[in-house]
């Protein structure tokens, strides 16, 4: 089996196995994030939203079809359940930095697996998690989705002590300074800046790359910048 993970953009990825879209995660609004929306819509299985309140990251009609959507604050409140592959969906509660001019929404950290591989997906989270609040990702963290705009969100030195808790291989930054879109977000050099002598970094080109796990750096994880698809 093989899976391709593709940088949609801000805090959406989609994830296919075997040449098939099965998961995409927090699709935005495009009038939201002031972009011209084309009409594009994709195709996938499954949809992840770290909370349906924020048009930023709920947007689940930018998938087509009828793709089954699942609610990770819901999750973590305890309202629903959700599995992906067989194995449950493990939401952490968080919140939106009171920074924010607007009302601060509440929102979820997620984790799931797909064809064996575990994913952590940081939502829209304001403050960096507690070793506690990350235990039910503990071994479950192959590729981590972080955050990496500061903007409204948690900054990166919140960030770091979490990344070396969770001990990803991979690491695909999102959530930054990508024009037109926050303009007010760090970019996501100044986090390449703070990773670059310890760990191996991945320019790629293009939207979408074959998932690796194969360290460059034995004990280190690879951070893979992908160029966005989403505009």
């Amino acid at each position: 089996m093989a899976i391709q993970i593709e940088f949609i953009g801000h805090a959406c990825f989609r994830l296919w196995v075997d040449c098939r879209p099965r998961l995409m995660t927090d699709p935005f609004h495009h009038a939201d994030l002031k972009i011209p929306d084309d009409g594009r819509r994709y195709e996938t299985d499954i949809v992840i939203v770290s909370s349906l309140m924020d048009e930023s990251h709920n947007n689940y009609e930018l998938a087509s079809g009828s793709p089954q959507v699942i609610d990770a604050l819901a999750v973590a409140q305890g309202q629903a359940t959700a599995e992906v592959d067989g194995q449950p969906v493990y939401c952490v509660l968080a919140g939106e930095n009171d920074d924010r001019p607007d009302n601060p929404k509440d929102n979820a950290c997620y984790a799931f697996c797909l064809d064996g591989v575990w994913f952590v997906h940081l939502g829209d989270t304001g403050y960096g998690l507690t070793e506690a609040e990350m235990a039910p990702w503990v071994g479950r963290c192959d590729v981590l989705l972080p955050i990496v705009g500061e903007k409204f969100t948690l900054s990166l030195d919140d960030l770091e002590p979490m990344i070396e808790f969770l001990k990803p291989k991979v690491i695909f930054p999102m959530h930054y300074n990508l024009p037109p879109v926050g303009p007010l977000m760090s970019p996501v050099s100044k986090f390449i800046e703070r990773r670059k002598d310890r760990d191996p970094i991945v320019m790629v080109p293009h939207h979408t790359v074959p998932l690796s796990l194969e360290p460059v750096l034995p004990g280190r994880p690879t951070v893979v910048v992908l160029k966005h698809a989403g505009w």
